[in-house]
């Protein structure tokens, strides 16, 4: 501003606003929070996200306890870090635990499983028996990934072209960095996620891009 002075008239007056934005900017440090939490559940379940929660609320206590004054600051602080070191030592194990489950994806009830957790077998064996296939890479804190599962993934389209072609889909879950879908990342080239491939039997693997398409899928599927 200083060297250009005009700029300096641009910029709002310092007032009470500045005590309401500051105020404000504590939202989406809670919407951050909030899907952290999210991230954790899908990796280790509500029992991980809860555990969690609580910790933090404890720790909430200790920090304004520690505002205070005289003799309840020393007992309210005394009582929540016996708290917090009791309850990490119960509970905390719960925060790192992974979730225990196959991976696969729910269907809605009397429809067969769509997402088929990912293995290199089960899709050498789905090529095999000369079925084509769709595989998608991807980590609950992975935002584009979460974007494509919500919206082209669960298209009428897309799931049409799907079932019309008997394409076999898989999910690998990066979340965890699994060291297996790590490699097969490398070996196509990726570092990263998200990554969509699909494949016909006896064909090479296509790669789509990160952010996907209604149409860049279908005209994929329409080429198997």
């Amino acid at each position: 501003a200083s060297w250009l002075p005009q700029v300096a008239r641009l910029l709002p007056r310092p007032g009470a606003w500045m005590q309401v934005f500051r105020q404000f900017m504590a939202f989406p440090m809670f919407a951050t929070v909030a899907w952290l939490l999210w991230v954790l559940g899908q990796q280790s379940g509500i029992d991980g996200a809860a555990a969690l929660l609580v910790l933090l609320v404890l720790l909430a206590m200790l920090l304004w306890a520690l505002g205070l004054a005289g003799r309840t600051r020393l007992w309210v602080a005394s009582f929540s870090i016996a708290a917090f070191a009791l309850l990490a030592g119960a509970i905390g194990q719960n925060v790192v635990k992974p979730l225990e489950g196959s991976g696969a994806v729910a269907a809605a009830p009397g429809q067969p499983v769509r997402w088929q957790p990912w293995t290199p077998q089960a899709v050498q064996a789905a090529l095999a028996e000369g079925k084509p296939v769709f595989v998608d890479f991807t980590a609950a804190w992975c935002v584009t990934c979460q974007y494509n599962k919500k919206t082209t993934l669960a298209s009428a389209e897309v799931l049409q072209a799907l079932d019309a072609r008997g394409v076999q889909t898989f999910r690998a879950d990066w979340t965890r960095r699994d060291p297996v879908i790590s490699a097969e990342l490398g070996r196509l080239g990726r570092s990263g996620v998200p990554v969509y491939l699909v494949q016909a039997p006896g064909g090479q693997p296509q790669l789509l891009s990160e952010v996907l398409s209604v149409d860049e899928v279908t005209a994929a599927l329409a080429k198997l």
